[in-house]
């Protein structure tokens, strides 16, 4: 059985962190996790906002078990070498539980009008060997990509503990592919579980394909997460964040939980939910609110303390895909969210 497949773990459950906290609350909500047996704590790493590698620094010196990284970090706005010792003294500094997703890139990017090469994806698998390579010895001699080079040796004598995980994001087969290749596990943005299972034959593909096989390989994907006590509540914030699900809210993909009509409307009105997005002044007017439960009900987790046994069984679905954990998306009130998940989601999965 390759690795990446439901038979190969349990389903462990992550989070990620709005970009504004300040490395106090991260830290506070890391020590909550820990205890609450979450895997893995993630940053975000977005612009104009409190630095990815820095902000867990405290939760690093203050936790034993609970892993933790920035997501996602883009070798096209910080250089692969510079990636590598932030994420290296991150991973000395927290005893061996560093970890990183590295992808393409979108907003960082806008904002410092940066552009991407022609050949994307080459660049990312450059980026992802260089910072393994260096985890690894492997920058020894340096590196000599088409995109990335490192021209003088880069032989870390001062690591101490053994290297951290590497995670590639994707969207798209190619990338999957190539993650499943050289990259310690694939980050699968945004995907349902209705369409899971064939993006994770993508990433088997390119599992087959490696010079010797994966060590204990992960698969993850983001997920929103929108469960309250006050389910009005819920669906208010999981509509605010709709244009961003779903890789912009592709037609193809919503198909799934609309019909042909409710599709068009949703794609003629899309700016909308973008606009409300960075002005909640600018409701949306033009889309049923119908609509847009159904979005937010299939392309997250939305709803009332009821819908616990519903989203249980998404991230069931999810395992039985192929993944070994997912990473929920919190928002608004994060120790609340937190707690919902510690007290009510984890232990019934670690059941299993």
């Amino acid at each position: 059985m390759p690795p990446g497949t439901a038979e190969d773990a349990d389903l462990d459950i992550d989070i990620i962190l709005e970009p504004d906290l300040t490395p106090q609350q991260i830290k506070e909500l890391g020590l909550a996790a820990e205890k609450f047996g979450i895997r893995a704590l993630w940053t975000s790493n977005y612009f104009a906002h409190w630095d990815g590698f820095l902000s867990l620094a405290p939760l690093a010196l203050e936790t034993d078990r609970i892993l933790m990284g920035p997501l996602a970090v883009s070798p096209f706005e910080m250089h692969p070498l510079k990636i590598a010792n932030s994420l290296l003294t991150l991973n000395e500094l927290s005893g061996g539980r560093a970890q990183i997703a590295m992808g393409a890139g979108e907003g960082n990017l806008e904002a410092m009008d940066l552009q991407k090469p022609q050949k994307v994806v080459l660049a990312v698998r450059e980026a992802i060997e260089i910072v393994c390579g260096a985890g690894q010895g492997g920058l020894a001699g340096g590196f000599d990509g088409e995109i990335f080079n490192v021209n003088l040796p880069c032989a870390y004598p001062w690591l101490t503990q053994p290297p951290p995980r590497v995670y590639g994001t994707a969207y798209r087969p190619m990338m999957m592919r190539m993650e499943g290749r050289v990259a310690d596990g694939c980050f699968i943005g945004c995907t349902p579980p209705e369409v899971m299972a064939a993006a994770m034959e993508h990433v088997r593909t390119g599992l087959s394909r490696r010079d010797k096989p994966a060590d204990d390989f992960r698969t993850n994907t983001f997920w929103g997460w929108h469960i309250k006590a006050d389910a009005d509540a819920a669906y208010a914030e999981s509509i605010r964040e709709l244009p961003w699900r779903a890789r912009l809210l592709d037609p193809d993909m919503i198909n799934m939980y609309l019909s042909d009509e409710e599709n068009a409307i949703v794609q003629e009105h899309k700016q909308e939910y973008i606009d409300f997005y960075f002005d909640p002044a600018k409701p949306v007017k033009s889309i049923p609110a119908e609509i847009s439960r159904k979005l937010a009900e299939g392309l997250t987790s939305t709803g009332g303390l009821d819908a616990l046994d519903r989203e249980i069984e998404r991230y069931r679905k999810f395992a039985a895909a192929g993944l070994t954990e997912v990473a929920l998306r919190l928002h608004g009130e994060p120790m609340d969210a937190l707690q919902i998940i510690g007290e009510q989601v984890v232990p019934v999965l670690k059941d299993c």
